[in-house]
């Protein structure tokens, strides 16, 4: 009962505090200030920036019946550097982060423009915010701050509300949106089709071992389910009583059932048996399936392919991920043998990678180091027969490249969202040189690909109007011309087929199929009928299709022979009866929201507002939160305040140390706005430390006294935060360097000054290889961490502190082998002892020493996923094993010899979710002692055991 009353007050009051300072000094900012809040921006994105203030003043007036009427201002940055592909919206700051460089694959987020599409949805959970301040937790808000309101409100309302209703919202709003595209809903749909449904705590805590939707999905479906049945506004009182916390337990639950007759686990049955008889009408009512065959290895964990590609002898290639392997480039044994991994590819944006012969080509993250925001998206070259990589570009922008069919070339996107317009660039793979670029008067291109004969480049052209596809004819004078009219049907994955025309996958029909256009002609052809979907299409010289379908155990491969269906036009006929009709997907349910339902995104136009300049500084700074701190040890209250860009960051804090029943408080100032990140601070901690006393007493024991010290500590702290991403490796090195003075009272006389100056001097340095999903921990890399501390004038003497690691792989894939090795050294007898951060030999208590080591063997492994929970309280979704042996040895001036502690044991480790909303982690640990310890009660032969907190996973 202890652990559930500690893990319900961390997710109520603990939160993480945002990066400090990742914007680069020379950014100008700006901003528009409205009723709804402020729009950050960097100067020179002003018009794009009106349209955002426009929409959101657009949704706020005329589009809140279905949530409420109730608004809070909050800050928007907008990031036009950053190439992440995602926004968000969160509380403890009230603020909203959008990062504006448009993805590259369309047929998952629709054909709505980035920007708009992020407005939308992420202006549509800062109305679920602003409504979720009611009853309890507005209470909470007003005791606790806003890390009180995000706290209620994340205990009270599910996160497939939060995020299936900005779903709904963003196609209720656009004529395109996530609702639409079938690929959104594939997942699901695979396992309807296969009668797989799976309970609802699974459904609402995921698995490590089964591919089960996310909580967009599963949310998308039950709201439009909900809204079908009940009508368009169902969802306002249910949200409104649950964060009132009606019936304080379950109240979102009770809310539920009290306006359908079911709480979420009845409602989300009924919806998936809905589903269930939706899917197969739909089924019934279309022609009769055109498909291929499966082919490749018959994984038994899930497996996605995609971007299927043949090299230069015939083989068929493939990107592929899995829940126990990292991303790779792989050849795949169409007889059905194991998959043969080429290379693996690096942190990617979005997955891709392009084959021509013997040569491959995908991006590849980078960033800045110190200031993060600011992104790059390299080029990277690897030649399939050598194995030699190479990188091609440096610090550029540069997405989804395709080779030429001589190699001597690649095309790509570029697209630096403050610079302006995007452009299709044709770089040397040689020497990685701009030959020719072309910039469109566009919101965004994509998928850029040669001809047969590297004349023309096709692409993909995006405005608020819909995509067309286009062909560049290269060369002097060179001018696109429109092979597709410009619509919002949602296309994507083109591809040239050798025979000159192109192949792309399309959800038209409500089912992403392949389909063959003629880009003399403009005819299409559908070539596939599939069940679920057909994506990632590629033609081969020999008349075959191959693709990738969904299923309920991933992305798995098929091959369509096309040889009989050719025409003499070079046209697949005959597979499927003519073009099927247009209509959405059974899953979309359009009448779920036509009440409400308005192309916002095709029909604004944005407004004039007031463009003022932004302090980097102070600006917007505001106290947020007041609410619980501290840990188990020492519990306590403290404040959090933030600027609007998140360059100044502070807090007070009041503990209280129950092992020593002492206070401690403080209060901290860190700004992030300069290279290094200068934190200053003043803290004030009564100190117990024990003295040890030279030499022997008449008993031959070693004797200390108790110290008691009033302790006020004046701090001044820069740090270099520097992260870099590089292949398939995250690299952090974190230099710092603090002087404070330490004033002390209640010293006994003689012992210690009154006051003194002290120094510290730090460098981190960590760099991992990504994990799998399976994998327990990184299975290549390593961090060390020093430390060392000076007291700066009589003699007070001085701390070394040493942590380093080594991570290595397992027998097994998932499996993690971690090497440690601590150091220590620090003179008992010193009159001031810093605090001890050494971590002993497990099973061990801390001892007195003047240095002390210790080196540690790990093997971690996952045992089981019994994936099952209660009350929606706890889910226990991972149990993993660690079997270690600890080896430590101290030196003391007093005794002769060094010491030794020794131990092995096991720790069982719990990968758990609590409350249906924060992922934890905890053990329990046996030691086995194999030394007695001079200085405690430990015996050889022991078993000491004790409970782990171990944090998130």
């Amino acid at each position: 009962m202890r652990l559930l009353t500690l893990l319900f007050f961390s997710l109520l009051c603990t939160s993480v505090r945002a990066q400090i300072g990742l914007h680069p000094p020379s950014v100008d900012w700006k901003q528009i200030e409205t009723d709804e809040g402020r729009i950050i921006f960097p100067e020179g994105y002003e018009d794009r920036a009106k349209r955002v203030a426009t929409l959101i003043e657009l949704l706020e007036a005329k589009h809140t019946r279905s949530i409420g009427e109730q608004h809070y201002p909050f800050d928007l940055i907008l990031q036009t550097s950053n190439t992440t592909i995602n926004g968000y919206v969160g509380l403890a700051p009230f603020r909203s982060e959008f990062f504006l460089t448009p993805p590259q694959q369309q047929n998952l987020l629709s054909t709505t423009d980035w920007v708009d599409l992020l407005t939308i949805h992420e202006y549509r959970h800062v109305q679920q915010n602003s409504n979720e301040r009611r009853g309890i937790t507005k209470l909470a808000s007003y005791l606790f701050g806003q890390l009180g309101w995000a706290g209620f409100s994340q205990l009270s309302t599910p996160n497939w509300f939060s995020e299936g209703d900005a779903v709904v919202y963003e196609t209720a709003m656009s004529s395109g949106g996530r609702g639409r595209t079938p690929a959104f809903s594939a997942e699901l749909r695979s396992l309807i089709d296969n009668n797989i449904v799976y309970n609802y705590q699974q459904a609402r805590n995921g698995s490590f071992k089964k591919i089960v939707p996310d909580h967009y999905r599963y949310g998308y479906a039950m709201l439009t389910y909900g809204r079908e049945k009940y009508g368009n506004d169902m969802w306002k009182s249910v949200l409104h009583d649950g964060v009132k916390y009606k019936g304080i337990f379950y109240a979102f639950s009770r809310a539920l059932k009290k306006k359908t007759g079911d709480g979420p686990k009845g409602f989300y049955n009924r919806t998936m048996a809905d589903l269930k008889v939706a899917q197969d009408s739909a089924r019934a009512a279309r022609p009769p399936v055109v498909a291929g065959t499966d082919i490749g290895y018959n994984h038994k964990s899930p497996v996605n392919y995609s971007y299927l590609q043949l090299d230069d002898k015939g083989r068929l290639l493939a990107l592929r991920t899995a829940f126990k392997y990292r991303p790779a480039l792989v050849w795949v044994d169409q007889a059905g043998g194991k998959d043969v991994v080429l290379t693996n590819t690096g942190i990617q944006r979005e997955p891709y990678v392009d084959v021509s012969g013997n040569l491959a080509v995908w991006m590849e993250n980078r960033q800045d180091p110190r200031y993060t925001n600011l992104g790059y998206s390299d080029i990277v070259l690897y030649e399939l027969n050598s194995g030699r990589k190479r990188k091609l570009t440096e610090k550029g922008k540069y997405f989804f490249p395709a080779l030429s069919p001589d190699r001597k070339e690649v095309v790509v996107v570029e697209h630096d969202v403050l610079e302006g317009k995007p452009a299709i660039v044709v770089l040397d793979t040689q020497s990685g040189e701009v030959k020719e670029k072309y910039i469109r008067n566009a919101n965004a291109v994509f998928q850029p690909r040669f001809s047969n004969d590297g004349k023309t480049i096709y692409f993909l052209d995006q405005t608020f109007g819909g995509i067309s596809i286009e062909a560049l004819d290269r060369g002097a004078g060179a001018k696109a011309r429109n092979i597709r009219p410009r619509n919002t049907e949602n296309i994507d994955m083109l591809s040239v087929a050798p025979n000159g025309t192109l192949i792309y996958s399309s959800g038209r029909d409500g089912v992403d199929n392949v389909y063959q256009l003629d880009p003399e002609s403009g005819e299409v052809r559908q070539l596939t009928n599939e069940v679920v979907g057909a994506l990632f299409p590629l033609i081969s010289e020999t008349d075959n299709l191959y693709y990738v379908s969904p299923t309920p155990e991933g992305r798995r491969l098929k091959k369509l022979a096309l040889g009989q269906a050719k025409s003499a036009d070079g046209l697949y006929s005959g597979l499927v009866a003519g073009m099927l009709p247009a209509g959405p997907s059974f899953f979309e349910r359009p009448s779920a929201f036509a009440e409400e339902a308005k192309d916002l995104s095709s029909t604004v136009r944005a407004k004039e507002y007031e463009v003022t300049d932004v302090s980097d500084k102070l600006h917007g700074f505001k106290v947020h939160s007041w609410a619980l701190a501290g840990t188990t040890v020492a519990p306590g209250v403290g404040l959090q305040g933030a600027n609007a860009l998140n360059t100044v960051q502070a807090q007070a804090t009041v503990l209280y140390n129950t092992n020593e029943n002492r206070l401690i408080s403080s209060v901290g100032v860190s700004y992030g706005g300069w290279f290094p990140v200068i934190t200053a601070s003043a803290t004030f901690s009564d100190r117990n430390f024990t003295q040890l006393f030279p030499g022997l007493d008449t008993l031959n024991r070693l004797t200390g006294v108790g110290r008691g010290i009033d302790q006020t500590n004046f701090n001044l702290r820069a740090a270099v935060p520097l992260r870099w991403v590089s292949g398939e490796f995250r690299t952090t090195v974190q230099p710092s360097l603090s002087v404070g003075y330490l004033s002390l009272g209640s010293t006994a006389e003689g012992t210690l000054p009154s006051g003194f100056v002290n120094g510290q001097a730090g460098l981190g340095v960590a760099s991992f290889r990504r994990t799998a999903l399976q994998q327990v921990m990184s299975t290549l890399g390593g961090s060390v961490s020093v430390f060392y501390d000076k007291g700066l004038g009589d003699d007070l003497g001085s701390r070394f502190l040493l942590r380093s690691a080594i991570q290595l792989p397992g027998v097994a894939p998932t499996h993690g082998i971690r090497l440690t090795f601590d150091y220590q050294s620090e003179n008992s007898q010193n009159a001031w002892q810093y605090s001890d951060g050494f971590q002993y030999a497990r099973g061990y208590d801390a001892n007195f020493n003047d240095n002390v080591y210790r080196f540690g063997a790990n093997y971690q492994l996952p045992i089981a996923y019994p994936e099952f929970g209660f009350w929606g309280i706890y889910y226990l979704k991972r149990l993993r094993l660690n079997a270690f042996f600890d080896h430590g040895s101290y030196n003391l001036a007093q005794l002769r010899d060094a010491q030794t502690t020794n131990s092995a044991g096991v720790q069982l480790l719990f990968d758990n979710v609590f409350f249906n909303t924060g992922e934890a982690s905890f053990g329990i640990e046996w030691s086995y002692l194999l030394n007695n310890h001079a200085f405690g009660s430990e015996d050889k032969g022991d078993i000491r055991a004790r409970f782990l907190a171990i944090g998130t996973f």
